[in-house]
């Protein structure tokens, strides 16, 4: 199947491609700088970035106009039961160009360059903390998550929080992905959802702009539920660690309860209401009751010692 994206009013002339020449290596490292700053054990050096690719790995590029690298994909190759997967290790764009789509742009190749090796499945693995991620991942691109890793790579240099991550997988034959990839993220009135489906928490705000969860109700059955957290963690970690750590300690109880009981994270979701953003993950049951299988939660099940590289 051909997918025609729907363009985007401010969308810019991006293209697409395998790095060009040593320039663009050098390119490459100087946007990790900008991304992580002095954080140097981010940066995935050179030599890696052209030993994987030479095992099967993928690295493109994206060009501006001027023909200037402004931002890059990278994933590995991976086999499980005998069948390659691609991990996206990393993604990443210069700050003036985070606002063009520049990113789905990228993923958007990635899949292509994927499914030309007859690839069918994509994984990452993101910062559940981070709304921005969620949506670009789960409400954007389609993947879906089964897993949630606690401390994936050691204390982190975000605020000195253990870096938890969530496994997604991107399942790229699928129709769903597909239509989402050509007309993008359906529409929802959010605000009728939120009153038809269940939502098993509720934010209390402590103090301005400060918010902590009810009681979170962890035996809910219903085919989809909505579990809401705020819209501006990054500030929360930046205001109050204690709050941040609390919420992580939330989301850890989520997901492991829910995944274990055949619960994936299927969207995320966020919209205003009386002049404020609320946002939530969007759990649903996969297959007909809870606990049975898809492929892709037994390759997050079967997989799980193998994903240890992505950001």
């Amino acid at each position: 199947m051909t997918i025609r994206r729907k363009k985007r009013k401010d969308e810019i002339k991006v293209t697409v491609g395998p790095f060009r020449s040593p320039a663009d290596y050098k390119a490459c490292m100087e946007i990790q700088q900008e991304v992580f700053g002095h954080n140097v054990m981010d940066v995935i050096p050179v030599s890696i970035l052209v030993a994987a690719t030479r095992a099967g790995g993928i690295l493109l590029g994206a060009y501006s106009g001027l023909g200037d690298m402004i931002g890059f994909t990278f994933s590995i190759l991976g086999i499980h039961n005998g069948k390659p997967i691609q991990h996206c290790c990393l993604l990443a764009i210069k700050a003036a160009y985070k606002n063009f789509d520049v990113g789905f742009k990228l993923q958007f190749a990635l899949r292509k360059e994927t499914l030309k090796r007859q690839i069918s499945y994509i994984t990452c693995a993101f910062d559940p903390m981070s709304p921005l991620h969620s949506y670009f991942f789960l409400g954007k691109l389609g993947f879906q998550a089964y897993a949630y890793e606690e401390n994936l790579y050691g204390e982190s240099s975000d605020r000195g929080l253990p870096s938890d991550r969530m496994t997604a997988f991107w399942n790229l034959e699928s129709d769903e992905v597909e239509n989402r990839l050509a007309a993008g993220p359906p529409r929802h009135d959010f605000r009728k959802e939120f009153k038809q489906i269940p939502v098993i928490n509720q934010l209390l705000e402590s103090a301005p702009g400060l918010f902590v969860s009810s009681l979170i109700k962890m035996d809910c059955d219903a085919e989809t539920f909505l579990f809401e957290i705020p819209y501006n963690i990054p500030e929360i970690k930046n205001r109050d660690l204690g709050a941040a750590m609390e919420w992580q300690r939330n989301l850890r109880q989520v997901f492991r309860v829910y995944f274990k009981n055949g619960y994936a994270a299927i969207d995320f979701r966020s919209f205003e209401q009386d002049g404020q953003l609320r946002a939530g993950y969007l759990l649903g049951k996969q297959g007909k009751k809870a606990g049975s299988k898809t492929p892709e939660s037994k390759l997050a099940t079967e997989t799980k010692a193998e994903l240890t590289i992505g950001k």
